[in-house]
């Protein structure tokens, strides 16, 4: 089963790409690397722009020089044995690869136990969710397992607009379960007054969710011990916040690779966005076009379409999470 993702799907893959290869360079010192994929997903996936092929996380976890030594995949059964099969395919020989079937919030004390015999080794989590589906304690889990000077990094999806729609904020009555959901992804209720003070109109739609980013990134450090996190904002074509992608790290290299690829990221992403609006205007005035019985040249192909020079100087600014909102 193949999958259309959106341009923004394509960069962040990119910049996973960038980090991952980054982190095996700077652990080639070591005999052992771990890269643990939450939501590994499945490898058929294409542009939603122009049918192209993206390869997923798996795929660039593989590709990496020097190889990790130990990937640890984690889906939900069906997709797990899909995975399984197209592995197969891509890395035959390779028996370093590990495919967890069920819930990684379940599976995940197995597969560190399974690990701990180089629990010392250079550990990277890529935590892919949707909105809300991994658990606060199974960050605590990979945020622990290591023992050594630093932490497991970990990237983590944070689902910014994704969050008020699966809460119906804007309805009479809140969806509970959602709720309840968000309470196991923060670890606490902490979420619940930012909240109500958007119901209230207290805070805006846009500062709610950047108290929820900032609540997540605050407790990620304070209650994990992590001494820097990093959030990146992805945003849809028509340049609305879609998701954010917090990075956490207690090693000096990890946030200054990190720190440089969101910078330079910026300016990508607005190339993108403004790349796929084209496309979209294109082809409306080809749908308007055609329904006007005007017939165009020829087809207009992404290729052809040249993103604008995007000059942003000012770049990424790292700046650290302030108190919760709930605190001030």
């Amino acid at each position: 089963m193949t999958r259309l993702w959106g341009w923004w799907t394509e960069h962040k893959l990119q910049i996973l790409e960038d980090y991952l290869q980054a982190f095996a360079v700077a652990s080639s010192g070591t005999r052992e690397r771990i890269y643990l994929d939450l939501f590994a997903g499945l490898l058929e996936n294409r542009s939603r722009e122009n049918n192209e092929e993206i390869f997923g996380s798996v795929h660039r976890a593989l590709k990496v020089r020097p190889p990790f030594t130990h990937i640890q995949l984690f889906e939900l059964p069906a997709a797990a044995r899909r995975l399984e099969t197209a592995l197969r395919d891509i890395a035959p020989g390779r028996r370093n690869i590990r495919v967890h079937h069920g819930d990684c919030n379940r599976t995940i004390t197995s597969a560190l136990e399974e690990l701990a015999p180089v629990r010392w080794a250079p550990t990277f989590a890529f935590v892919d969710q949707y909105a809300a589906e991994v658990h606060w304690s199974t960050l605590e889990q990979v945020a622990k397992f290591r023992r050594g000077k630093t932490k497991a990094e970990m990237w983590i999806l944070f689902g910014t607009s994704f969050l008020p729609r699966g809460l119906e904020i804007g309805q009479e009555h809140m969806n509970a379960e959602f709720g309840d959901r968000l309470t196991d992804m923060y670890g606490s209720e902490e979420w619940q007054p930012i909240v109500h003070a958007q119901r209230r109109g207290i805070l805006s739609p846009m500062e709610a969710r950047f108290e929820l980013v900032n609540l997540m990134r605050w407790r990620l450090e304070r209650e994990l011990g992590y001494k820097e996190t990093h959030a990146f904002t992805m945003k849809n074509t028509g340049g609305a916040d879609l998701y954010h992608m917090i990075f956490v790290s207690d090693h000096h290299a990890g946030n200054k690779i990190m720190r440089h690829l969101y910078k330079k990221a910026l300016s990508r992403h607005e190339e993108m966005r403004q790349q796929a609006l084209t496309m979209r205007r294109i082809k409306r005035q080809e749908a308007s076009n055609e329904a006007k019985g005007l017939q165009g040249l020829f087809e207009v192909e992404p290729s052809m379409v040249r993103a604008p020079n995007i000059n942003n100087s000012a770049g990424y600014i790292a700046e650290p999470p302030r108190e919760p909102y709930q605190l001030r």
